[in-house]
């Protein structure tokens, strides 16, 4: 039997027509060559998750997704087409995920642990699985805000400087340092002067070590002076503290009755305290009382006539 040419190639183009027609149904999921099993999910959202997405069960490829539908309910049915080798376990859950951030949505199996495997055209239980790139989200959203907390302090550091280095601040800081060497010099100063009067503070020095070997000398009568106040602090501590605190309590309350009159101009401190003339005239009696001890010390012989030896001295004028 010869074959003409156009039939040869009509054969040709019919054999590419189902050729390319078989491939489009085998991308979309439909395997039309082998008897896949079927089984159904529902999502409320497949994120991203296409017809011919492969479904993978401890990370092996076991089938594809032939079909996804919305229902009238709102849900989206997926329609699973799993090799028929592979038997599915009661309790075997499905979940959309994506194995990395370049890659394509895939339904990942959780194969359950029941005894029984599910039959055709089950129901497999759906189940929500945060994406890859939703748990770097969670991992670095902590991150970010720790560095969002860090950057508003330093704003806030930032601020506080800009505001204490303003021109009155700065003038303030050279008043204080200006202050600081004028110290200084009065430190300097009063060194120098340390230094004329090292011959005083020697004999200062010579007073105090007698002053300590007497206190050395008089050991006997300082313990003794130690043991009686220790007698005094043993009695003190067996007396009656909270009648003692209850006369202070009434004391202060006198004092606090007295001040409010002293405040009020009653009696003599009052009048002294509120009464401005007499202030004036006590002011006034103590400058004479000064200037009478001045002229006491210049002039002591005028008051006071004390002669030991020989005759009385001349008094100058």
């Amino acid at each position: 039997m010869v074959i003409s040419k156009e039939a040869r190639i009509g054969i040709m183009v019919s054999l590419s027509l189902i050729v390319m027609i078989a491939g489009s149904y085998y991308l979309k999921g439909f395997n039309l060559f082998s008897a896949d099993k079927k089984y159904y999910c529902y999502f409320d959202n497949i994120d991203g998750l296409t017809p011919s997405s492969s479904i993978q069960a401890n990370g092996m490829v076991v089938g594809n997704v032939s079909d996804i539908v919305l229902d009238d309910q709102g849900k989206i049915k997926v329609t699973l087409s799993i090799n028929k080798k592979i038997k599915l376990p009661e309790g075997t859950t499905a979940a959309v995920s994506a194995p990395d951030l370049m890659s394509s949505k895939v339904l990942k199996l959780d194969l359950g642990k029941g005894t029984k495997t599910l039959e055709n055209e089950a129901i497999i239980e759906s189940k929500v699985e945060m994406g890859l790139f939703n748990k770097v989200s969670a991992q670095v959203d902590p991150a970010f805000n720790s560095v969002n907390k860090i950057i508003l302090r330093l704003d806030s550091v930032m601020a506080s400087i800009q505001h204490v280095l303003n021109p009155s601040t700065e003038k303030n800081l050279e008043n204080a340092i200006a202050s600081m060497e004028l110290t200084m010099k009065n430190f300097a100063a009063l060194s120098s002067s340390l230094n004329k009067e090292s011959g005083e503070l020697a004999g200062i020095i010579h007073h105090t070590n007698k002053i300590t070997e007497n206190v050395a000398n008089n050991s006997k009568n300082i313990d003794a002076i130690l043991g009686n106040l220790k007698t005094t602090t043993d009695k003190l501590s067996k007396a009656d503290l909270d009648k003692t605190i209850a006369r202070l309590q009434i004391t202060l309350e006198q004092a606090q009755i007295l001040i409010a009159k002293i405040n009020a101009g009653e009696g003599s401190l009052g009048m002294l305290a509120n009464d401005k003339k007499l202030y004036q005239n006590l002011s006034s009696s103590m400058t004479s009382l000064e200037k009478l001890l001045d002229d006491v010390k210049k002039h002591p012989s005028r008051y006071i006539n004390v002669r030991v030896f020989g005759k009385a001295p001349k008094e100058n004028p």
